[in-house]
């Protein structure tokens, strides 16, 4: 049997298997269908060599469950970068890469095939030129080179490299740190300052949060074109995989605006798509890859009539395909002595909705929104004071005065004291 591998060779594959399992924490080995059980076997000790310390397990019903636990003050680096600095490498993939940041030292450029030629007349190593093509290519992709196209040839050179001097002087050095060290736990593309801690043999140990959303990183190698997208007002193919139905589907869009939520810290992708004329937000952590399509002349147009519509969205649904309007109004039983605090909350979390006060102790909000269905759990969590519900969206207040029967049933009924 081959010998089990820390490190991956492609970190698509583990992205989608880590936040399952071991970030939302509530599937089981039985859920595992994409592969065979001992493909399951090999990716839980990978993570679990990366995790150490840090796996919770929990049995049910179903079977054991594993998952991440985190304390909010026992982390001073995401333990999801790991999987960024566990790329795996063939002898191959070694050599290469020395020899040709060693022969495009300076100005030097060359093809392919002259490259293979340097190699083996400086090192005495013989490789296929369509070997050193690819890893070219791989290069360009990555940054690392660039290159030009003479006719039929096609010429590489190293990519200008990023003129970053760091200050000599301690103090200006250690502030400069300490802003990376919180850059690197706070910011997108965080895993950056963890690499740069590293070459500094530094690490976090003034940062902690209370929110620290650390599977934003898995995200990151979609977030980055998405938002290349975005600056060159280019198209994107987007590959979405709805966690609902579990639909594969490919949504052609041009990416306008990266939305956060505070509260789960899920992030999302606003996209106009043009086939169906209409915005619409898609789920970061759902998005398996994406691809550049044709660019848009019209991005700011678009981008201004998004800023138009953001106010009428109570969270980040856009509603239907008709992207009409619909009214909510909440009758609310507050007291103006007692509750202040609520009656504070319903100006601060109303997004704009006008809120009047019908008599003493009585206020009415009201709104017009993208899509009503948004508001519901914002609308129970006043359970105890909603006197009346109204919405032009019939379902949505069935779906509400449904939950609160329920819950009379179970827990205000007589006999439901047993």
């Amino acid at each position: 049997m081959a010998e089990f591998q820390e490190l991956i060779k492609n970190f698509d594959r583990i992205r989608d298997y880590m936040r399952q399992f071991y970030v939302y924490g509530f599937k089981v080995r039985g859920d595992f269908t994409q592969k065979s059980a001992r493909t399951y076997d090999n990716e839980r000790r990978r993570i679990e060599s990366w995790m150490s310390g840090r796996i919770r397990t929990g049995y049910t019903q179903k079977g054991k469950q594993v998952s991440i636990s985190l304390g909010e003050t026992d982390v001073s680096s995401n333990p999801l970068y790991a999987a960024w600095k566990s790329k795996s490498f063939t002898d191959n993939d070694l050599l290469l890469h020395f020899f040709i940041l060693d022969l495009f030292a300076g100005e030097n450029e060359m093809t392919a095939g002259e490259l293979a030629d340097a190699i083996s007349a400086s090192y005495g190593i013989a490789f296929d030129s369509q070997t050193v093509r690819l890893k070219l290519k791989e290069y360009e992709a990555l940054e690392i080179l660039t290159s030009r196209r003479d006719k039929k040839s096609v010429f590489y050179r190293l990519h200008q490299p990023l003129s970053i001097q760091l200050p000599e002087n301690d103090c200006a050095r250690r502030h400069l740190m300490t802003a990376v060290a919180f850059f690197s736990e706070y910011a997108p593309f965080g895993f950056i300052g963890s690499t740069i801690l590293d070459q500094e043999r530094l690490n976090n140990s003034i940062f902690s949060f209370k929110h620290h959303f650390i599977v934003h990183t898995l995200e990151d190698g979609i977030l980055y074109p998405i938002l290349t997208a975005l600056r060159e007002g280019r198209y994107l193919f987007l590959e979405n995989h709805s966690v609902r139905s579990g639909r594969v589907a490919e949504i052609e869009g041009l990416p306008l605006k990266i939305f956060v939520s505070t509260r789960t810290g899920r992030r999302y992708v606003c996209i106009y798509v043009k086939r169906e004329h209409r915005f619409l937000n898609l789920r970061l952590d759902c998005i398996a890859a994406v691809r550049p399509s044709s660019f848009c002349n019209d991005a700011p147009f678009y981008r201004e009539k998004l800023e138009k519509n953001i106010p009428d969205c109570f969270g980040v649904s856009f509603g239907g395909r008709a992207a009409r309007l619909e009214e909510l109004c909440l009758k609310l039983h507050i007291d103006e002595e007692k509750e202040p605090h609520i009656l504070n909350r319903l100006y601060r979390e109303g997004h704009g909705g006008e809120i009047i006060r019908a008599e003493k102790n009585t206020f009415i909000y009201s709104g017009f929104f993208f899509d009503v269905n948004e508001i519901l759990s914002w609308v129970k969590s006043f359970t105890g004071r909603i006197l009346d519900i109204q919405s032009s969206n019939q379902s949505a207040v069935i779906k509400v005065t449904a939950d609160l029967e329920i819950m009379y049933r179970m827990y205000c009924r007589e006999d439901s004291w047993g």
